[in-house]
């Protein structure tokens, strides 16, 4: 990196060396080129064929206290279940009145969101601050969707609480590991530093329009739904063998914007969810999702064990259709190792974990006497150990805290014939075999020295002389300051036990205040006025403004000044936009104590954890083995705490890197995304005009409103600014029409063609051959005109294939020998097909327009036209010097659409046409437009006649000039 300091020449070779050109090579990718869908959604929302009542058991409808765990021991998790209240279900939600803005506050602005591109079903992403604009502006310019959004370990947690059946059989808190769970400390759903699968909470917001395609929950997860707000429409489709096979053919055809697959079932219902409805859906259950206005709904995501071989079979799909590793359920195999320990665990008694002592004592249960398995849980067992043999060694995935899985799978073997008789009206016990843990109160957390949430810090070396920080209010507007204790969080829990002494300070963790005031008493610390310029006084008696403080008080250091009494101007703070009255000052933030520094820590001795070959993951390095921390050497008397604290952290972070490396392991796609982009100059802040505080160089709607007036060369040259320039000049927007007429077609042409999406594409007399026009026209869903003007012959066989779009207009004028059987060809269903493809019809049944000037084609191709054409509207066959009479019969014939849609024919230079046709054309009662000329054999008293007898005001062309008075007088128009 240059500086000031280096020589001037220098500092021009190293600009040389990283200027960066930005082309649209780069602006989308592969994935990005998709087009929109084709079938129509509003027809599929109101069509009867979806309805429920033609369908039974797609769902059942229950109240909360029906559903338990005896219930699900007995039919199992197998059908969608409808609960129109939450009453019974132990499921706690924000009030209503929860909004975007406060998912904002609870999550951080900052919060990055994977947001779904409706029209083409793809990702990207978003800060939170800018959704909630997106969400709250009244004018979108495209549909976008937040399904992913998974907020554990952030203060929206302490409003949300699953079901207690979920609570109850979730793998998640009755199988992993407790103190794995409770090392977690990251908000964010990083896989390199996810210690646990971190999918147990998620946030949905949609906007109104919005849909999700048909698709299968993660891992064969089971969901819970819950409506908070707006409403909802689902089609779900029962995961059958048939149905399964045909969804993976339906994805891999990669033509899901072409065909509905609720079209392609038996069965498939439609059910509607409004505010206040629960919806579980179970494993493996195909679904597709609408949002017909703008909503906020809570869910999550839970493995269990009764669906355990459905689950299996979900994987196996993800597999073969090769799901990203991003987008799958995070330590899918491990979580099965797991699952097979702690049966093994419970029933047997022996344990196979290798973790600490204070921590076991959390998950160890009372054995009891002989208990009673389900089928689900038996069969379910059984099918796990199937599932990890068959994987091959690099993907068998053992944590690192097995000791022995060859041991582990003997005993599950054990297991199963120990209990391979075990009556199934025995197992209806309503107790579970995995009972969860209860929740770790704050003096147990300290006693396993957890790691506590980390804040950044002053080192006591850099902090000035402290100022005692302002206890905040409350704003008594927010969500948790209107709501009742839970009486179940663990500050409750003390209230309870100490009577509501002064020993229980904490409040209720579900009434922590979203936004915290500063007080009304706090004031300056330089002027020591309060936030209305007024002296402080006591709060008895003192009446609350109705204007907000000016006090901004240091996110670091806590100092509570005015920023005008420290010489700041109002418009270059650095405001928080989720705590009120929040700034970082400017002392902090000359001094860099704003950044987030982590200091560099010693590195622990490791203990290698030695795997069974037999059954091994893959190989790790020493530093990425975990280490069991009741293991470790007991440390010398000369051994400090703050030495102890690093040595521990550290061995966290070495289980965090072994988790990582299990879970990108079995991933042939690498999830690493560059730390660092290199970008142009930044516009120094007095050139650039701005427009509420964002500069209009960087506004897509200026920029496009510019940029359509630009020409193709220019539109080039503004692609080469920057990479948010070069992303705008592709915009489709600013392409429907191209023009590449005489163009020697190469690579480069075609795949720029394909990322601008065109509407209109023109490629008459090119180079264009068969193989580069299909592929084109693969990758251009939404084009509706074409023109192949004077192109190969061979090029045109591309139009008969299945993954032509639905064009609407289509010239093939002056293709040499393109004939009667090329016609054919084109016309006829195509002959190849694809996973998914329902319509067999041809490809080209919508065209409207149809050009075939100078072309060899006769009578018989007029015969193919009336056949496959049914909305034709515009005809062009002019200098076709094979066509007859008979030829405009087929046309004119009364079974034909062209007597109601044909508007303009084109019949010039077509020397073997008599009056005759011109008696056929008049059941053509649509015909405004008609070209004879140079026809020799029609005369113009003809024309004459004919034109009179027409209802519209016909428009006939002809080169018979001196006839012209009379044919005006008849209202002929001529050219």
């Amino acid at each position: 990196m240059a500086d000031d300091t280096t020589p001037l020449p220098k500092r021009r070779q190293l600009r040389e060396r990283t200027r960066k050109l930005y082309t649209d090579d780069f602006t989308y990718g592969d994935e990005e080129i998709e087009g929109k869908r084709t079938f129509q959604l509003d027809e599929k929302i109101e069509c009867a064929r979806y309805d429920l009542k033609n369908f039974a058991g797609l769902f059942r409808e229950m109240t909360g206290p029906e559903l338990n765990l005896a219930y699900l021991q007995k039919h199992g998790l197998t059908i969608p279940l409808l609960f129109r209240d939450s009453v019974g279900l132990g499921l706690r939600v924000p009030s209503s009145n929860f909004s975007v803005n406060d998912v904002r506050t609870c999550v951080g602005s900052k919060r990055i969101l994977e947001v779904m591109d409706v029209d083409t079903q793809k990702n990207e992403e978003m800060t939170m601050k800018d959704w909630q604009k997106y969400y709250e502006d009244s004018e979108k310019e495209r549909l976008l969707n937040v399904i992913s959004l998974e907020f554990s370990h952030t203060k929206l947690e302490n409003y949300v609480q699953s079901p207690t059946i979920v609570r109850q059989i979730d793998w998640v808190d009755t199988v992993w590991p407790r103190h794995l769970i409770e090392a977690q400390t990251e908000s964010t759903n990083v896989l390199g530093d996810m210690m646990y699968p971190k999918v147990k909470l998620y946030c949905l917001m949609s906007v109104k329009g919005c849909y999700t395609d048909y698709h299968v929950d993660f891992g064969g997860t089971s969901v819970w739904y819950h409506i908070l707000r707006g409403k909802k429409i689902f089609w779900l489709i029962p995961p059958t063998e048939k149905n399964l096979d045909l969804y993976q053919e339906w994805v891999l055809s990669g033509k899901q914007s072409d065909v509905f697959f609720g079209d392609m079932v038996d069965r498939c219902g439609r059910i509607c969810l409004e505010a206040g409805m629960t919806l579980f859906i179970p494993t493996g259950w195909i679904h597709a999702v609408y949002t017909p206005e703008d909503s906020l709904v809570f869910g999550g995501n839970f493995l269990h064990s009764f669906g355990i071989e459905k689950q299996l079979k979900v994987a196996q799909v993800e597999e073969h259709t090769k799901v990203p590793q991003k987008f799958r359920y995070p330590f899918f195999t491990e979580m099965l190792w797991y699952v097979l320990e702690r049966y093994v665990h419970v029933l047997l008694g022996r344990s196979h974990l290798d973790i600490p002592e204070n921590q076991r004592q959390h998950i160890t249960p009372s054995i009891q006497t002989h208990q009673h398995l389900t089928q689900f849980e038996l069969h379910g067992l059984k099918s796990i150990v199937m599932y990890l043999h068959s994987l091959p060694s690099t993907k068998k995935n053992v944590p690192e805290l097995i000791r022995d899985p060859v041991a582990l799978i003997h005993d599950v073997r054990g297991l199963v014939e120990q209990h391979r008789h075990d009556n199934p009206d025995a197992a209806v016990t309503g107790r579970p075999i995995l009972p969860a843990p209860p929740p770790l109160t704050i003096a147990e957390r300290e006693r396993l020295k957890l790691p506590k949430k980390h804040f950044p810090k002053i080192p006591k070396s850099e902090a000035k002389a402290p100022m005692p920080r302002r206890r905040r209010t409350r704003c008594k507007r927010c969500e948790a300051c209107t709501r009742q204790d839970c009486g179940e969080c663990v500050y409750c829990q003390d209230m309870v036990k100490f009577g509501g002494s002064g020993r229980a300070k904490q409040t209720c963790i579900t009434r922590q205040c979203l936004r915290p005031m500063l007080p009304v008493t706090a004031a300056c610390k330089v002027c020591q006025l309060d936030g209305w310029g007024q002296q402080p006084a006591p709060l008895m008696g003192k009446p609350i403004p109705g204007t907000p403080s000016n006090l901004m008080e240091c996110s670091i250091c806590y100092d509570i000044v005015h920023p005008e009494c420290v010489g700041v101007d109002i418009k270059q703070m650095v405001i928080s936009e989720d705590v009120p009255n929040s700034w970082e000052c400017p002392s902090c933030l000359q001094s860099g104590r704003n950044l987030d520094h982590k200091p560099r820590q010693a590195k622990a001795r490791i203990r290698k954890v030695s795997v069974s070959s037999a059954a091994s993951s893959a190989p790790t390095t020493d530093s990425e083995r975990a280490t069991t921390p009741s293991k470790r050497a007991r440390p010398e008397p000369t051994e400090t705490w703050n030495e102890r604290e690093p040595a521990e952290g550290d061995q966290r972070s070495a289980l965090r890197t072994q988790l990582a490396a299990q879970l990108t392991g079995s991933s042939n796609k690498s999830l690493k995304r560059p730390h660092a982009v290199v970008r142009p100059v930044q516009i120094p802040l007095v050139q650039r005009s701005e427009h509420n505080g964002q500069s209009l160089a960087y506004d897509r709607t200026v920029l496009l409103a510019i940029f359509k007036y630009l020409s193709s060369k220019d539109l080039a040259i503004c692609a080469r600014v920057c990479r948010t320039w070069a992303r705008y000049s592709i915009d489709p927007s600013l392409w429907r029409h191209m023009d590449m007429t005489r163009a020697h077609l190469t690579a480069s042409h075609l795949t720029g063609i394909v990322r601008r999406q065109p509407e209109s594409l023109c490629l008459d007399w090119t180079n264009i051959a068969k193989k580069q026009l299909a592929w084109l026209l693969a990758r251009l869903p939404q084009l509706r005109h074409l023109s192949l003007q004077g192109c190969a012959l061979a090029s045109v066989c591309a139009l008969g294939t299945c993954t032509c779009p639905p064009l609407i207009s289509l010239d093939l004028s002056y293709i040499t020998k393109f004939c009667d059987a090329r016609l054919r060809e084109i016309l006829d269903p195509p002959t190849d097909s694809r996973p998914g493809l329902i319509d067999k019809t041809s490809r080209l049944k919508h065209l409207k327009s149809l050009s075939l000037a100078g072309s060899d084609v006769s009578d018989v191709a007029l015969r193919y036209i009336a056949q496959h054409l049914p909305h034709l509207e515009n005809l062009d066959l002019s200098s076709c010097g094979r066509i007859t009479d008979a030829g405009v019969a087929q046309i004119a014939a009364p079974s034909t659409q062209a007597i109601v849609n044909l508007v303009s024919l084109n019949l010039s230079d077509c020397r073997l046409l008599t009056e005759t046709t011109l008696e056929y054309l008049t059941r053509c009662k649509a015909l405004k437009r008609l070209d004879l000329r140079h026809t020799t054999h029609v005369s113009t008293q003809s024309v004459i006649k004919f034109a009179a007898r027409s209802i519209h005001n016909l428009h006939v062309t002809d080169v018979k000039l001196v006839e012209e008075k009379k044919v005006a007088k008849s209202g002929i128009k001529r050219a």
